[in-house]
């Protein structure tokens, strides 16, 4: 009994740590989305947004379904968003996912239980809550987290099924099972081929396991076999109607296979091209008919393509490659940070050739006796394993497709390292012999494969990158500059730049900053944080021209430039802002990139717009002075809420453009925060439009130069009036 509680307790506790290590990652800025990402999130935005699956018309395949509408249900319970670009609500719309993952580490330890006894059981969850590969993927929008839950539920399902049940007990479990891989199959199709696999083996195991006379036994398999085929099928086939109906041809699940059949088959068109010729076909089944047909034509000129893309795949699949989602970054312009670099090092490629070793000698330990992992369970992943790496050479292997392997390697991975634990006494030298050239050759493949300069280049200048940090926040800023050079001849970056830029600025070389920051920039002409600290740089010494070109960058995301530079920029706000005006970043958040509307450059809210302004030193009377339009479809006129300082005012809003006065009390802030908030309607483009804003200013008392007129002023102010004399007499004033 004690034993149990404390392996509950273990539990517990790795189950913490599962979810905090991935809300660590996942509290960052939101990610730049990559690879599939793109193509996930805007199909979730169009199923939201009531235009069904129209991007597939237009794209070079049709995906399974369950993920994007996954990914639309969390961004819908995240709610509407209250800030440009749907960053937050898409930012909040990955905790579902969260959940999920820390949900697959409990999975991992009931499926461990069942493939490799109770002792492995806690180091596989330990193992699984710690993979840097599945901590990442929880705030990916991608489709690998919910296709682990969902397969290791039905291989749970169907393990538990197969054991010494009762009719009551087992054939609901083996619906489940169906169901659960159904799902998993509408999630990513690789399982869609393993079904019949997955019958056989419980018609086996069941078989194996009945008693009674020779008919019953052999009517109970079939039943199994076609009670779990009959449910997955169920589950899968409203899709495949669907597209039926849509499409006017069968199209199971997706038309993955058919693109991989041409464009992997060594095609004699590049990938542009190929891609340029699928979507000018508008129906899938079509684009799909046509792929496949390209691809065989291809194999029947040369059928030796087949062998010659085995290795290549077997190397694609092995490896370790640095690609843009394996970390969760702002930018992917942007230096990975030594801590964050180091870990993904322990926990995803040392870990991850750990799993896979530990797999193969946990595996092959699997027999009929109590030494070693139960033989028919070890079976069932044995032939998953097969299947998977089988469908990958034939078709494409790709780094991120072990995600299919790791339900099943941990748990024996874990196996290998409690019998390890146990001072080996369960480990059989012959059974090691069985796995050992495979196991060469995937070591082989990983160390050979492997981005030895990449990591190289990345530890010293993270290392160095790192000094320099720590002497710039201990106040020395000369030792930082020392130790940012060497970074940059490490491996030099746009980041490098920056950060000697900074410790110029903290000594007080400024034309030492400046080129500093002119090279991050050329370095990386589309990072738009380089752009923007430059731009900065350039507007505090009073470089107009300069400071509007460097904010304006390269080909950038002015909404990036907006939101990010509102987040990090540490600017001196103005007493009067000019928005739109080029200059305006830093000083404005909740707002869209600016536009030529009604006659003057101005933004659009999202609802709730920041405007940040110089404030009095000490509590005093100010008058907001803001020229405002909100031209709303239908409606002459709209209210918006003015706050400062936890003091708020409505006023209604007109859809040209006036200047509104508001006297207020405020406390002493020398950065002081307006807020205007108003209802929004949808645009053509999807945005959430609140109001238009031109100006802002802040009147102070006593302030000099505050008495004049703004220059964008061009209409007489409407004054919102106070039942205070002494604000009645400051508007006046």
């Amino acid at each position: 009994m004690a034993s149990i509680r404390s392996a509950h307790i273990s539990l517990l506790v790795i189950l913490g740590l599962a979810l905090g290590l991935r809300l660590a990652l996942w509290s960052q800025p939101l990610h730049e989305p990559a690879n599939d990402e793109v193509e996930y999130i805007t199909v979730a935005r169009d199923l939201l947004e009531g235009r069904g699956w129209s991007f597939y018309e237009r794209y070079h395949w049709l995906r399974a379904p369950l993920y994007p509408l996954f990914l639309a249900a969390s961004w819908r319970l995240a709610g509407d968003d209250a800030w440009p670009g749907a960053t937050r609500a898409l930012h909040l719309a990955a905790l579902p996912n969260i959940a999920l993952s820390v949900g697959n580490v409990f999975l991992t330890y009931l499926l461990t239980r069942r493939l490799a006894y109770e002792r492995a059981a806690i180091i596989a969850a330990l193992i699984a809550a710690i993979l840097w590969t599945s901590a990442t993927f929880a705030s990916l929008y991608m489709a690998e987290t919910l296709f682990a839950a969902l397969f290791q539920a039905g291989m749970l399902f169907l393990l538990y099924s197969s054991g010494d049940r009762s009719t009551t007990i087992r054939w609901p479990l083996i619906a489940a099972a169906g169901l659960c891989f159904g799902l998993a199959t509408l999630t990513r199709s690789i399982t869609l081929l393993f079904l019949p696999c997955a019958a056989l083996w419980l018609a086996a195991q069941v078989h194996r396991t009945r008693d009674g006379a020779t008919r019953r036994r052999m009517a109970a398999p079939l039943l199994a076999a076609a009670i779990y085929l009959g449910a997955a099928t169920l589950t899968i086939a409203p899709w495949t109607i669907r597209n039926i109906q849509a499409y006017g041809g069968i199209i199971l699940v997706e038309t993955g296979l058919s693109y991989n059949l041409w464009v992997f088959n060594e095609p004699r068109e590049d990938r542009d091209t190929i891609h340029q010729t699928l979507e000018r076909i508008t129906n899938p089944v079509e684009r799909a008919d046509y792929a496949t047909r390209r691809g065989l034509e291809r194999l029947r000129e040369d059928p030796a393509i087949i062998a010659r893309k085995l290795w290549p795949n077997w190397v694609l699949l092995a490896r370790v490659k640095p690609i843009q989602d394996r970390f969760l970054m702002e930018s992917y312009y942007a230096d990975v940070t030594l801590p964050l670099f180091g870990a993904a090092l322990i926990f995803d490629d040392l870990l991850y050739i750990i799993i896979v070793l530990g797999a193969m000698a946990g595996l092959a330990h699997a027999g009929r006796n109590q030494r070693g992992p139960p033989f028919w369970p070890a079976l069932m992943c044995l032939l998953w394993i097969g299947y998977a790496v089988a469908t990958m050479l034939l078709t494409h292997g790709e780094a991120r497709y072990r995600h299919f392997l790791f339900p099943v390697l941990i748990p024996y991975a874990a196996w290998s390292i409690a019998a390890l634990c146990r001072r080996a006494a369960e480990i059989r030298r012959q059974r090691l012999a069985i796995v050992a050239p495979l196991a060469a050759v995937f070591l082989w493949t990983v160390l050979t494969a492997y981005p030895w300069d990449w990591v190289g280049e990345n530890l010293a200048r993270g290392t160095r990158a790192l000094a320099g940090d720590l002497f710039l926040a201990l106040g020395d800023p000369d030792r930082a500059v020392a130790a940012y050079h060497d970074a940059l001849e490490a491996k030099a970056t746009a980041d490098g730049w920056l950060r000697l830029g900074a410790a110029y600025l903290a000594r007080g070389s400024i034309e030492d900053a400046r080129r500093a920051y002119r090279a991050a920039w050329s370095s990386s002409p589309l990072y738009y944080v380089a752009s923007s600290r430059l731009g900065d740089l350039e507007r505090t010494l009073g470089n107009i021209e300069q400071a509007r070109r460097a904010f304006a960058g390269y080909y950038v995301d002015a909404q990036r430039v907006t939101d990010w530079s509102w987040r990090t920029l540490d600017a001196q706000p103005p007493a009067a802002l000019d928005v739109g005006d080029g200059l305006d970043f830093g000083n404005v958040g909740g707002v869209y990139p600016a536009e030529e509307l009604q006659g003057t450059s101005a933004r659009w809210s999202a609802g709730r717009a920041l405007l940040r302004l110089a404030g009095p030193e000490t509590p005093a009377t100010v008058v907001i002075v803001l020229r405002l339009a909100a031209p709303h479809p239908g409606t002459e006129a709209v209210p918006a809420t003015i706050c400062v300082a936890n003091a708020c005012r409505t006023i209604i809003l007109r859809a040209g453009w006036r200047s509104y006065m508001l006297a207020l009390d405020i406390p002493g802030d020398p950065i002081m925060t307006i807020e205007v908030r108003s209802p929004t309607f949808v645009a053509a483009d999807s945005r959430h439009l609140g109001v238009l804003i031109d100006s802002a200013r802040l009147i102070v008392p006593g302030r000099p130069g505050d008495n004049q007129a703004h220059p964008n002023n061009n209409s007489p102010p409407v004054i919102a009036r106070s039942v205070s004399d002494r604000l009645q007499r400051a508007t006046r004033g």
